[in-house]
């Protein structure tokens, strides 16, 4: 005889009490046992995935607050994560504590998109290599300089192209900073400039989509949401065909590189290639050459490098520019600071130069300003504990996840006054002034700290600052009439939802734009 109804919905009901009723003993037993940073319970299966919201920043930013500790800790799905929110949990996980928290999550995206990375490899001494080769290679001092005609020549054409432009019609800065940001990183990775050509061949653009639909998927696939990082029994079920359309980005970026390849080794075998390492994939070619180094760098690792090279530095360095520009805007007094200060150092008889950013202490201050506001990856990269350890008082178990959220840090009412205002003066004067933003200063983030600390913070700076520069030297700007919204979109990597647009009027005479 078949079940009723009833009796199927009544039976459900209990077996759901029952599940929730072990949950929650299981909680406390886990709580009894050890003391966690404080923080919500969460839900069976889910944890506290619910309360996220579409800004998680600023979730757990007010979470921090609602629960009162520099540290918290929640379950996301079934995932124990702590965050630290202050200055003082940020030094103590990074600096006292580095150690334990220099591996990464073994997060699906990362291992099938970019295997053999160095984002989010542990640190044994293939990763350690890799690391060492990328900072030798493209964010040294000297492979910094080596590169410097690059970032010129291109900075050069994208004030070209805005004095080309008609007057009446706004300039989009983003769209702007993509093409000149992406130049500099294709050229001085593969030696091959994409973006901004013109009388081309159909192969030719052909090449250009596929690059920029690479490009674009690779930053969709890793901001997508995989709910198997969060709960273990999903990987067993691509729910919502992310892993295969992972693992079909990971062959479209293997044919396309390999088709460079291809192109540059007949290029070198007619004598018509650019000069033997003087690009990374250059570089890497040679080492893949080189019989005592042949262990090491296979097409696998080569492929992995190139596109986790140009990914890593594209997208953060596009978005922290314009979010400065953005501020600077908005904020006609800090505008005129800016000229006046370019004029005063620089002049107008000539073009601003790299050399000049080292005296022009009020741009770098409004830079340093805006990662404050602004950090681009806002909970940065997370971090994983590798052995039990104790924080603060709190016990914190192997294998979890640690969130920096820099966001909530550089907006503490604690640390700074009048947090939300931008008001870059507070780092030429007064107790910020000795404040850096490159892993020292643990009240200001943008780049982490320690072991695992952005390798292209100085590359990645340089972009932005020399960009500030250049735009606000060669022109000046006005706003349109709806002004510049401020609101922030989602994602892992925080962008304006609407790119800063303004009006731009050439401020130097004519033949410095064509030197």
């Amino acid at each position: 005889m078949a079940a009723s109804p009833s009796f199927l919905s009544f039976s459900l009901q209990k077996f759901a009490v029952a599940v929730l009723g072990v949950y929650f003993v299981a909680v406390l037993i886990r709580g009894a046992s050890r003391k966690l940073p404080p923080g919500p319970v969460g839900f069976p299966i889910i944890g506290s995935v619910h309360l996220l919201g579409p800004r998680s920043h600023v979730s757990l930013a007010q979470l921090a607050r609602k629960y009162g500790a520099p540290l918290m800790s929640l379950y996301l799905g079934q995932k124990l994560f702590v965050v630290a929110s202050s200055a003082e949990a940020a030094m103590e996980v990074l600096k006292k504590q580095d150690a334990v928290f220099c591996s990464r999550p073994p997060l699906r995206g990362f291992k099938v998109i970019f295997p053999h990375d160095v984002t989010f490899a542990d640190l044994t001494p293939e990763s350690n290599y890799l690391r060492k080769f990328i900072r030798l290679h493209l964010t040294t001092a000297r492979s910094i300089e080596a590169f410097q005609h690059i970032r010129v020549d291109e900075m050069l054409q994208m004030v070209r192209s805005i004095v080309a432009s008609p007057r009446d019609v706004v300039v989009n800065l983003r769209t702007s900073l993509e093409v000149m940001t992406a130049n500099v990183l294709t050229r001085s990775i593969i030696g091959k400039r994409f973006m901004g050509r013109t009388g081309l061949s159909e192969s030719e653009k052909k090449e250009i989509m596929e690059f920029i639909h690479i490009a674009a998927e690779i930053g969709e696939c890793l901001g997508a949401k995989n709910p198997g990082d969060l709960i273990p029994a999903l990987k067993l079920v691509d729910w919502n065909g992310l892993d295969q359309r992972m693992k079909n980005l990971r062959r479209k970026m293997a044919t396309f590189l390999a088709n460079i390849v291809r192109e540059r080794r007949e290029k070198s075998s007619l004598g018509t290639s650019n000069p033997p390492g003087k690009e990374m994939l250059g570089v890497l070619l040679d080492e893949m050459e080189n019989a005592a180094a042949g262990e090491k760098i296979t097409e696998d690792i080569l492929n992995t490098i190139i596109w986790e090279s140009f990914t890593a530095g594209m997208e953060t360095t596009v978005l922290a520019t314009d979010w400065t520009l953005a501020e600077v805007l908005r904020n006609p007094e800090v505008l005129q600071k800016c000229q006046a200060e370019l004029d005063a150092v620089v002049g107008r008889n000539r073009r601003a130069q790299e050399s000049d950013i080292p005296d022009l202490h009020y741009i770098k201050a409004v830079v340093k300003e805006s990662f404050r506001l602004h950090p681009v990856i806002p909970l940065l990269i997370p971090h994983y504990s590798h052995d039990p350890i104790k924080v603060l008082g709190y016990d914190i178990p192997a294998h979890t996840q640690l969130l920096i959220n820099v966001w909530a840090i550089g907006r503490d009412p604690k640390v700074w006054a009048d947090p939300l205002k931008f008001h870059p003066e507070r780092f030429l004067e007064g107790p910020h002034r000795e404040t850096e933003m490159f892993g020292k200063s643990f009240n200001l983030l943008p780049f982490g700290s320690g072991r695992r600390a952005c390798m292209g913070i100085t590359l990645g700076t340089l972009l932005v600052e020399a960009s500030v520069v250049v735009l606000l030297h060669s022109f000046d700007w006005i706003l349109p009439a709806e002004g510049i919204d401020m609101t922030e979109g989602q994602g892992l990597s925080v962008r304006k939802n609407v790119p800063a647009c303004a009006f731009a009027t050439p401020r130097l005479p004519p033949h410095v734009y064509a030197e």
